[in-house]
């Protein structure tokens, strides 16, 4: 019984097997397409404009190949290659279940930009038509259709807002903003920028670059201001300054966006304010000039200085009377001091707003000296001397190598002063108006050097030890001053310290240098560095003065630092 079982078991398997093999029908076999296929363009020279990017420039149409699958099953690869280039590298662009297809201005520009078409300029290009089933099985290609495309740039900058009056009570304010599009419309690789400006009607011979990143960028009221004044606008007056960007794309290809003029109205330059008056140490007839504490606020002045209690003060632009500051503000009365001693003397040349803090000098008993890595180690003193004319200045002559260095009262770390900003920052080196417990000063250079401090202000510096004696007369000489080469135009010295001069200056765009009096043996110049920097070549090269005008000059003969400023 079981053995009879299993047999007819196996019989009806066979017979469920031999079933399944007759319902089985044979795979469809379709015939390829024997039809010829081309493809043609509507035009063989396209030169679209910006403004229709968008709008197809160039219609491709072919027949239909009669693949077996139909028409909804086929699809078109439209490939666009350098000419002679045989499509080595291409863009593409599919269609499907139609006979013709658009390129828009925009994909065309791309690939005109691609293959190394310049804006404005008709680049080479070469099309062909690849028609295929959906599948990508059986594949045609058309012949190669020759096509011209011109790059459009469309690219543009735009400022808002397009006209400014900068502001000196608000130096970091936002004063435009400027926004671009991104260039080379359609490209798809790496693209870098510039923002760059110009001064009005000089087609960008000589523009000033601005490393931009994104695609806004804010200027303050201060560099607008700065821009404008560097242009030749005048002050009160509004002038036109161009701004353009520059974009350069992977594959060396330039455009230029479109120029967008700013009117800017700048303010006033003050490029110089003194102290005067007969509790000053220079009297009713000498400034002592006060400094920018900060460049980004370029309205704030101020300087320690010593003055006489029972006497009077005013501040002065330009060591000139046109325009003053006293009691009141701008053009007011003298400002009486009440008591002898050394204050912080601060003025807002916007406002008018002034103020006098008293200062005490330290007693420092031991004397003075410097310590650091640079002179020996920190906590290893070397003694400057007291000055037999001014108790508060220290100098001496040190030897110093690369390192940090602080002026501290002898063998104490709870008097002691650095620079105004962080340990070795270069706004410290080499001269500045130090601080208690300020940064350290770096110094880069090992050498000799002349060191002065003034510990009732605060001031230093590390000059020269050809230097190290103050001069009777100081001035700028040259065919770009006044005198020429054969009369110096005299500067004026600080009454608080007698390294240091300054003056205004009218300068023509020739060469000049400094010379001190009135000796040639005793020069200083710098062919390379302009309008601030040290005249590092003594008795040798001159100053370039880039351009024309009136210019405060100051120059420090024992570091040899100067500055010309507008």
């Amino acid at each position: 019984m079981k053995i009879g079982f299993k047999l007819i078991a196996v019989v009806a398997l066979m017979a469920v097997a031999v079933g399944c093999v007759k319902l089985i029908e044979p795979t469809p076999s379709f015939a390829p397409s024997t039809v010829a296929f081309s493809a043609s363009a509507s035009a063989t020279t396209v030169a679209a404009a910006a403004a229709d990017s968008t709008k197809a420039a160039l219609t491709v149409t072919w027949n239909d190949p009669k693949f077996s699958v139909g028409l909804k099953n086929s699809k078109f690869t439209v490939m666009v290659g350098k000419a002679g280039a045989n499509f080595t590298t291409f863009s593409a662009k599919e269609f499907a279940n139609t006979l013709s297809g658009d390129l828009t201005g925009k994909e065309l520009n791309g690939m005109a930009l691609k293959f190394g078409g310049v804006i404005g300029q008709p680049v080479a290009l070469e099309m062909m038509v690849v028609a295929s089933q959906a599948n990508n099985n059986e594949p045609k290609k058309s012949a190669v259709i020759p096509v011209s495309v011109t790059a459009f740039s469309g690219f543009g900058l735009a400022a808002s807002p397009a006209t400014i009056t900068t502001n000196p009570a608000t130096p970091s304010a936002t004063g435009v903003t400027f926004s671009w599009n991104k260039a080379f419309s359609g490209f798809t690789g790496v693209i870098t920028y510039e923002l760059q400006h110009a001064k009005n009607g000089t087609s960008f011979a000589t523009p000033t670059v601005v490393a931009v990143t994104g695609f806004t960028r804010a200027f303050t009221h201060l560099e607008l201001n700065s821009i404008a004044l560097g242009y030749d606008v005048a002050p009160s007056v509004a002038g036109n300054v161009q701004f353009r960007m520059k974009a350069t794309n992977e594959l060396g290809a330039i455009s230029y966006s479109s120029t967008s003029t700013v009117a800017i109205t700048p303010y006033i330059a003050i490029n110089s304010v003194g102290i005067i008056g007969d509790a000053t140490p220079g009297s009713w007839g000498t400034d002592t000039d006060l400094y920018r504490p900060d460049a980004s606020k370029p309205s704030e002045w101020e300087v320690v200085v010593y003055l006489i209690g029972g006497k009077e003060v005013l501040f002065r632009e330009d060591d000139l009377w046109g325009t003053k500051w006293g009691v009141g503000g701008k053009g007011g009365a003298n400002i009486p001091i009440a008591n002898s001693g050394f204050y912080r003397a601060k003025l807002n040349v916007a406002t008018g707003v002034y103020s006098f803090t008293p200062l005490t000098v330290p007693s420092i008993p031991n004397g003075l000296s410097l310590t650091g890595d640079g002179i020996g180690g920190w906590g290893v003193d070397t003694n400057l001397t007291q000055s037999p004319t001014n108790p508060n200045v220290y100098t001496g002559t040190v030897s110093l190598t690369v390192g940090s260095v602080k002026f501290r009262h002898t063998g104490d770390w709870n008097i002691n002063w650095g620079g105004p900003a962080g340990d070795n920052d270069p706004a410290n080196y080499p001269s500045a108006w130090g601080k208690g417990g300020g940064g350290n000063i770096k110094i880069n250079t090992a050498g000799s050097y002349f060191a002065w401090i003034n510990i009732a202000t605060g001031e230093y510096f590390f000059g020269n030890t050809s230097n190290s004696t103050s001069y009777t007369k100081l001035g700028i000489i040259g065919d770009a001053t006044p005198g020429g080469w054969s009369t110096d135009t005299f500067l004026i010295q600080n009454p608080s310290n007698p390294f240091k001069w300054s003056g205004k200056v009218v300068l023509t765009a020739k060469e000049a240098k400094f010379r001190a009096n009135t000796d040639w043996g005793l020069s200083w110049g710098n062919a390379t560095v302009f309008p601030i920097g040290i005249a590092n070549t003594e008795n040798n090269n001159n100053i370039k003065i880039a351009s024309a005008g009136t210019y405060q000059i100051t120059y420090n003969s024992a570091t040899r630092e100067f500055s010309f400023t507008k």
